[in-house]
């Protein structure tokens, strides 16, 4: 699908907030309310737009510390990585999993109440997968990009 600068408006518009109406991005887009439901209907269609969701505020729920944890795992099959990622999948205070190039083979963003829980999940959850030969946890001080939006040209 080609899109145009209304279509990347749209896109734009609604990654920032899903629940703009379609009066408003017409608006925006100086288009009327008609033609921007049928855009917003092809962009579903061609599977542009996956989910509509809340971002919550993870500090105001208790979630303080943010670490990044680097993990190489022992083997290298097919096998040995689908076992880590099957297993990582399980594990809550895991909030992304990236299978990476370089001295790691993956690197995890966790989100703990305090240092006390990351303790007892690196020990108690991540730490009893089986595999992993070496892990470094990154402690976040300060986030400073922190965006669900994608770059548009």
């Amino acid at each position: 699908m080609k899109l145009d600068k209304k279509d990347l408006k749209i896109l734009s518009l609604l990654q920032e907030n899903a629940n703009i109406s379609n009066k408003e991005i017409a608006e925006a887009t100086n288009l009327t309310v008609t033609p921007v439901y049928e855009r917003i209907k092809k962009l579903n269609a061609a599977a542009l737009l996956r989910k509509k969701v809340f971002l919550l505020n993870r500090k105001k729920l208790g979630l303080h510390v943010m670490v990044l944890v680097m993990v190489s795992i022992e083997k290298h099959s097919d096998e040995g990585a689908l076992i880590f990622m099957k297993e990582i999948k399980k594990i809550p205070e895991v909030v992304e999993c990236l299978h990476i190039t370089g001295a790691f083979d993956f690197q995890l963003k966790v989100y703990t109440k305090d240092i006390d829980h990351y303790h007892e999940f690196n020990f108690k959850k991540l730490a009893t997968i089986k595999n992993i030969r070496q892990m470094e946890s990154y402690f976040v001080m300060k986030e400073i990009v922190n965006t669900t939006s994608l770059p548009l040209f």
